[in-house]
């Protein structure tokens, strides 16, 4: 089943953003979609007792994640644009390097994070080693703000099975 979900995961993104829908296209999209889907089945589904409600409750959790994530990228992109534009920048500036463990123990998860924290403007994931997180922040309000609600909702959505 890893392999059907991984290749539904892999195909229906690529079969919406391509736009192209003739026999040629779809055909190749279907041969890379099956190709890498037998590749990275277990990278993307490494659980193997997880059931098909498991996968459709963590895909509509993560959906709502992605729209929260793009909400505090949009949060992080205001605060970082209001450093960079004010007269006190120096004072403002706090560049740190906050290490942190994490609750987290699926690897997914702390994938997910360490990429979530990466998009977020005034922070970068500079390595994770175990559960060990190593984080650059430009400020002391983004350094304060680590790993908060990111890791808990990333916790609620991928490391509670039902």
């Amino acid at each position: 089943m890893k392999y059907l979900y991984s290749f539904i995961v892999l195909f229906a993104p690529w079969l919406v953003l391509s736009g192209k829908f003739d026999p040629l296209h779809v055909g190749m999209g279907i041969v890379c979609s099956l190709l890498v889907a037998y590749w990275s089945a277990d990278l993307l589904f490494p659980d193997r007792e997880a059931t098909l409600a498991d996968r459709l409750r963590q895909l509509a959790g993560f959906i709502g994640y992605i729209g929260w994530l793009f909400w505090e990228i949009i949060l992080a992109n205001l605060h970082v644009f209001r450093v960079a534009l004010s007269p006190r920048m120096n004072e403002l500036l706090a560049p740190s390097l906050v290490e942190f463990d994490t609750k987290l123990e699926k690897e997914l998860s702390k994938f997910i994070l360490a990429n979530s924290i990466t998009l977020t403007p005034g922070t970068v994931t500079v390595r994770v080693n175990g559960n060990k997180f190593l984080i650059h922040a430009l400020t002391k309000k983004a350094a304060d703000g680590l790993p908060g609600a990111m890791e808990t909702r990333i916790a609620n959505i991928f490391e509670i099975t039902r």
